[in-house]
């Protein structure tokens, strides 16, 4: 760790583990401000109406031996080029968006992306299930993956589950982006069409025993940050790495993909221009 901004991804990453009373000194410490105040133990405990014991404890759960070692590190001076360029609350979200692409790359499995943009390639139809955020994720994937040539489509409601999952098959795939891991219409939804015959695949940021029970399962990135200092779109880590697997999948027949996705523009443009005629 050489600077501040370290200190506060260390926060971030370790803000779901802390107590209530440590959700009150993290959120103290990743306010812009804060860098200012005294920071002394006592100053501190003062301010927030906590022991000092309370900050040791703090630090620890942030990885650091005691409050001493922590201070130390949050108060070492950022880059002057940062500190000229970026105010507080730019480097933060920047901040955030550079450790969801470091846990990215920490979680990236080249051999289980490769097999799964196989079954893409080899499905005769692939369903994205999502709701909310995660609903984005699937409607995204259907318009990248459709212009590729892949007959798919986006389910972004329970009852558009129960109707899909009711004409599935061995010949299907379906892709399922829960990032809590916790979306019971999704899951639900999943284990349906897995009773069906088809191939299926979860993407999301927390295993459990449930979230393992299909074809596949993808971790990706979860949020560091609790939802009310979230400074990062939902489905972003759902969307990271959906790219990956993008990138496989093109590369599989990529000659057959790309004038297909040349014939959609032109088909596009012709199409344009006929409008304008009439």
């Amino acid at each position: 760790m050489k600077h501040q901004d370290s200190i506060v991804q260390l926060i971030e990453r370790h803000f779901e583990e802390m107590t209530e009373l440590e959700h009150l000194i993290a959120t103290y410490f990743l306010a812009p401000d804060t860098v200012q105040k005294d920071l002394s133990s006592q100053a501190v405990a003062k301010t927030l109406h906590v022991s000092q014991a309370a900050l040791t404890r703090f630090a620890k759960k942030c990885g650091f031996k005691g409050y001493r070692e922590f201070i130390f590190q949050y108060l070492e001076p950022l880059p002057a080029k940062t500190q000229k360029e970026h105010n507080a609350i730019s480097r933060r979200v920047l901040r955030s968006y550079t450790t969801l692409l470091e846990n990215t790359e920490h979680l990236l499995n080249e051999k289980q992306l490769k097999q799964i943009a196989l079954m893409v390639e080899q499905a005769k139809r692939v369903y994205f299930f999502g709701i909310g955020s995660s609903g984005l994720v699937a409607r995204e994937l259907k318009f990248r993956f459709m212009r590729l040539g892949l007959v798919c489509e986006a389910i972004t409601d329970p009852d558009g589950f129960a109707w899909t999952t009711s004409i599935l098959d061995e010949d299907c795939l379906v892709m399922g982006f829960s990032l809590s891991g916790k979306t019971r219409s999704v899951l639900d939804s999943l284990l349906d069409a897995k009773g069906m015959g088809a191939k299926t695949i979860l993407f999301t940021s927390y295993l459990t025993k449930e979230t393992q029970t299909f074809h596949e399962t993808v971790l990706v990135s979860p949020h560091s940050q609790a939802d009310y200092i979230q400074r990062v779109s939902a489905q972003f880590p759902l969307l990271i790495m959906s790219d990956f697997l993008y990138a496989y999948f093109l590369e599989i027949n990529r000659k057959r993909k790309e004038k297909i996705f040349n014939s959609y523009w032109e088909n596009r443009k012709l199409n344009g221009s006929h409008k304008k005629q009439r």
